[in-house]
């Protein structure tokens, strides 16, 4: 609903209501109070209550309202006033209604604390489910939930503070209101799920700030909501009751208590009108008494948007080939690639564990709830199908999610060709549901006029509109089961459809000059969508036209604006069957996770035309630029006149903290991006350097490394062609340019599922891997390895330990090292029984030789592990051996147990130092002929063993040791330098580069997986040049003739190497 007035002068934690006009009071009486009682979300007997599918939501968000406290503290401000201005701002970033704080009186607590029943069930299925997903961080973020839950539970009343948030109801449904009938009496619990959801991300992000805090709903909490909202000075005690001035008793409460200091709030004097800037709509504060309520005047069902005076049309404005549409992997999303390295190994930091939304704490206090509601995007529908009236079945969708809180919604047929070809696994999809559900969530022009785009709230932005969306669009999914009908969720943290056409197909928008970003009429560009696919009947809304495709071909706004030069300033051109302006996706990605001056970026967004507060006042430019797109130059010309898009300060409220190294928030390292308008600068499409990644490009499906080749992509996106030309083509008889054909060929890992994890010491966990369906694996060779994908950003190589007869079961050691890179760190925290991983076919690198006169097995600590399959194998074959296992402190030493069960027990030492055992390397490497001395462990440890053997007479090529992690290197000095190819084409190597990245950015494929000098993937033939090697796993003598490219580099500054890969 259009508003008369701009809040662009009024600071953010004032709120949408005039609550600072209300008379205020210095006492808080709560005698007349009356005790609180829980709200139930179970309506056993209404099963088409919406209420029964909020009950999961409801529970899981309870589950989650405590949790672990960081135990760094957080720099922030010391004034009390500016931390309480702060958290109302973040309540009315997630669209709280009335916010305010207050000390906690004792009267407050409860003397029995109200709790969900629901709670239990849900947190076992949080313990125990593995999402199937390749989100950023899914399984840290899951891992940090399973700890927090399984703390004991403990009493807050040493919270001192509590932030309130009101949230208003809207009207009651009409008795014969059409789409009502599944959210009749549903108030309560509506509010109660919405002001929950605030209350836990808030809780969440004091915690990230070092303090203690406790989300509390009106069906769990410790203290009496009423008593603190009226302390808070949200409602008064009129006759018992509680009352807003605005709303009356048309709300729903939550609270954050906490240890954290803050300035209080008065409570308000009972029995006040609202002031007349609220009753008359006079106000800069964006609710009035005409504007309070968007469905005042509407029916639910047809939403708070006038989509009923949009042009509809049969098919959307943009092109697409459904024949021809090239599906391709989850797999190829540029977030998964950036987490398996295919953009480069700076990318791949940024995005580890999430890091590129870790490193931000507004975005992070969204990210727990995230991860949970994965665990609900699907489920087994009821037994009974019922709503088989495909009118009614629509409108109830549509009503549901208005009245819930989601801001558009459009149906539409769900193609096969919207599918993603392969899931996250690897498996192929075979398309499941006919209907899809669209929903796009704003994500708040308020906020976004105090931001940059690319500053430290952008990334919190999308975080918001990501979580509303995964928990209302998870609240119709489930009811939708309930119904009878299945029904699965696809969210950013786990989607198996493509969004855009979806979102064209159902009304909900065109496509935009800025690429896969749909532009919707009334909310512009600063959406997040998300789907829900089913097989319930229902009708379908048509596409829309509302001029825009005229308009961004004259309005170049975005493709100006873009920090990252991704957005084209050229036509429309064909894209895997879509015709779409096509943006640059890697040099976007690249930026967004990776940029240091802020935390990923909507700038495009921020600085559209299309991005409206929504007044009468533009009525005009709207309504124009829908009837006459011709005048989008002008328009938007006008746009930059007004300085829309630039940076209002007035709305800025968030703090720019940073983590670093998993180390306190602090003020950002960098300068933060305060970015204004460039209306001077002339961007030519014939300038710009794009690339495309189309479906011949794509990665295969399986999770593994597959290096971007940009080159590749730059030639690809000079072949795009026009949707005229494509038809052209198509009717010739000409094959389809993009065609995916990466899912062909062997795969090179495993579909493996953990069969058993046994702790060994405090540090220590022997797992077995073996194949899900009992299969038998791959022969492997003693000291081979397998590289565990222990997430798509850590691959880790650990030796295989057991008998390599043995087919059933792969077995590897870990040791957890708690200051390491993360990667054993995660693995103990997420590898139990029953997990589902991928690791690669054995690799060996370390290979025994089985002919040998006597084989020294030397193992220090976990080093060990490589050292028992050669004695299996040596066993096995009779050969003479001794295993010396060496270790600091009884404590340390796990594998005692084990070898002392191996019918080879007799040749296994064990040395313990403290215990005055320590082995004498010198006496234990008794000189042999033809003997060999393999060992493994710490850097000390094994430069020992070498001395020892080396001056008992051991040749270098009797001598074998191999790496577990990146040992200590020297104070390398880098130069630049170059690589000749055998096709003479020489590639420069910057300083700051290692040559896997330049061989890479020249379209050379190499295969790179560790980049650390470990694992030997990336290793190329030397023909000519001298090279300085720094990898850790050649032989001196195989260091003649190759060279690992991600380590080593040229010997000399501006030296020349002549490599054949």
């Amino acid at each position: 609903m259009l508003k008369l007035r701009s809040y662009r002068s009024r600071p953010m934690h004032l709120g949408p209501y005039p609550l600072e006009k209300l008379q205020r009071k210095d006492a808080c009486d709560l005698s007349q109070l009356a005790p609180m009682i829980g709200l139930s979300f179970r309506r056993a007997d209404d099963p088409a209550s919406i209420v029964n599918a909020m009950q999961d939501y409801q529970a899981m968000l309870d589950a989650t309202r405590d949790g672990m406290v960081k135990k760094e503290t957080a720099e922030i401000p010391d004034d009390l006033q500016e931390r309480a201005n702060h958290l109302k701002s973040f309540g009315y970033f997630c669209d709280a209604d009335m916010v305010g704080t207050c000390e906690i009186p004792a009267a407050a607590w409860l003397d029995a604390s109200l709790i969900n029943p629901d709670v239990d069930r849900l947190a076992d299925k949080l313990r125990t489910m593995q999402p199937k997903t390749l989100a950023a961080g899914i399984d840290v973020i899951m891992a940090g939930l399973r700890e927090s839950m399984a703390l004991p539970a403990a009493d807050c009343r040493h919270h001192t503070h509590a932030v309130v948030f009101l949230y208003a109801n809207p009207r009651a449904p009409h008795a014969d209101e059409d789409g009502a009938e599944w959210i009749k009496d549903a108030l309560p619990q509506r509010s109660c799920l919405r002001a929950v959801e605030t209350a836990v991300t808030l809780a969440s992000y004091i915690r990230t700030l070092g303090h203690d805090a406790r989300a509390h709903s009106m069906a769990a909490s410790d203290v009496h909501l009423g008593a603190l909202a009226v302390c808070a000075g949200l409602v008064a005690l009129q006759d018992g009751s509680l009352v807003n001035p605005f709303t009356g008793d048309r709300f729903g409460l939550a609270a954050v208590t906490t240890t954290l200091d803050l300035a209080t709030d008065k409570p308000i004097v009972a029995g006040q009108k609202p002031p007349a800037s609220y009753r008359m709509g006079t106000g800069d504060h964006a609710k009035s008494a005409r504007t309070a309520d968007a469905y005042a005047k509407r029916d639910f069902q047809a939403g708070p948007h006038p989509f009923e005076t949009l042009k509809r049309v049969d098919d959307p404005t943009t092109y697409i080939d459904a024949p021809n549409v090239a599906r391709v992997p989850k797999r190829a999303n540029l977030f998964a690639r950036a987490l398996f390295g295919d953009l480069g190994k700076p990318v791949q930091e940024a995005t580890k564990n999430g890091n590129y939304m870790r490193k931000s704490a507004s975005a992070f206090a969204f990210r727990p709830s995230l991860g949970a509601l994965t665990v609900l995007q699907d489920g087994d529908a009821a037994t009974q199908k019922s709503a088989q009236n495909l009118a009614n079945n629509a409108s109830n969708i549509k009503a549901a999610l208005y009245f819930l809180g989601v801001d558009a919604v459009g149906l539409s047929a769900c193609p096969d060709y919207a599918y993603y070809s392969h899931d996250a696994t690897g498996e192929t999809i075979t398309p499941y549901h006919s209907n899809a559900i669209s929903m796009i969530i704003d994500q708040g022009h308020e906020t976004m006029e105090g931001a940059s785009g690319d500053d430290w709230i952008a990334c919190a932005q999308s975080m918001r509109a990501y979580l509303r969306f995964s928990l209302l669009g998870g609240v119709l999914a489930q009811h939708i089961r309930n119904l009878g009908y299945t029904a699965r969720v696809h969210s950013v943290m786990d989607d198996e459809v493509l969004h855009p056409p979806l979102l064209l197909l159902s009304g909900l928008g065109e496509v935009s000059r800025i690429g896969e970003v749909i532009l919707n009429p009334f909310l512009g560009p600063r959406l997040k969508s998300g789907i829900v696919t089913t097989n319930m009947p229902m009708t379908h809304d048509k596409p829309i036209d509302f001029g825009l495709q005229k308009f961004c071909e004259a309005c170049n706004k975005c493709a100006r604006e873009c920090p990252s030069g991704a957005i084209t300033a050229g036509p429309k051109l064909m894209f895997n069957g879509y015709e779409i302006w096509k943006s640059d996706s890697q040099k976007c990605t690249t930026y967004r996770v990776s940029q240091k001056n802020g935390a990923m970026c909507g700038r495009c967004m921020k600085t559209c035309p299309w991005n409206l507060e929504g007044l009468f006042a533009e009525a005009p430019f709207r309504k124009l630029a829908m009837a006459v797109p011709q005048a989008a130059k002008a328009l938007a010309s006008l746009d930059d006149k007004f300085g829309n898009g630039s940076i209002n300060t007035v709305k800025k409220w968030w703090w720019d903290l940073e983590m670093i190294d998993d180390g306190a928030y602090r003020p950002a390292r960098d300068p933060v991006n305060a970015r204004d308008l460039q209306p001077d600068l002339d961007l030519k499409f014939a300038d710009q350097t794009l690339a495309v990644y189309p479906a011949p490009l794509a990665p295969p499906p399986y999770p593994w490394p597959f290096p971007m080749d940009r080159e590749a992509g730059i030639q690809a996106y000079g072949e795009m062609i026009t949707a005229d030309e494509h038809r052209v083509r198509r009717a010739a008889g000409t094959p389809p340019e993009h065609v995916y054909t990466a899912n062909s060929g062997d795969t090179p890992v495993l579909p493996l599922i953990v069969t058993k994890a046994d702790p060994l010491t405090d540090s220590i966990t022997l797992y077995e891997l073996s194949d899900p369906n009992g299969a038998d694996l791959p022969r492997f060779s003693a000291g081979g390895h397998i590289d565990v994908v222990v997430a798509p950003e850590f691959f880790r190589q650990y030796s295989l330990s057991g008998d390599p007869e043995n087919r059933k079961s792969y077995q590897i050691a870990v040791l957890r090292e708690d200051t390491g890179r993360g990667g054993s760190k995660l693995m103990h925290r997420i590898f139990t029984e029953g997990r589902r991983v991928f690791a690669s076919k054995p690799i060996n690198h370390f290979p025994l030789i089985e002919d040998a006169a006597h084989s020294y097995l030397m193992g220090g600590g976990i080093g060990v592990t490589p050292m028992i399959a050669m004695a299996h194998r040596l066993h096995a074959l009779g050969r003479p051996f001794d295993l010396h296992y060496s270790v600091r402190t009884r404590a340390d030493a796990g594998f005692i147990a084990l070898l002392e069960k191996q019918p080879w027990a007799g040749r296994a030492h064990v040395h313990i130092s403290d215990e005055g055992s320590r082995a004498d390397l010198n006496l234990a490497l008794k000189p042999h002929t033809g003997a060999h001395v393999y060992t493994c462990g710490p850097d000390l440890y094994m430069t020992g063993v070498m001395d020892a053997a080396a001056e008992n007479g051991f040749s270098e090529e009797q001598r074998h040791l191999e790496y577990f992690a990146v040992p200590d290197a020297p104070d390398y000095e880098n130069h630049p330098f170059s690589l000749r190819l055998p096709d003479g084409r020489k590639i420069d190597v910057a300083a700051d580069e290692p040559a896997s990245d330049a061989l890479l950015r020249a379209g050379v494929h190499v295969d790179v997986k560790c980049a650390d000098g470990l694992c030997g993937v990336c290793k190329c033939t030397v023909t000519d040049g001298e090279v300085e090697h720094r990898d850790f796993v050649l032989s001196q003598a195989q260091r003649q003739t190759t060279m690992i490219l991600c380590q080593s580099r040229a010997a000399d500054p501006d030296g020349e190497i002549t490599i054949r890969i």
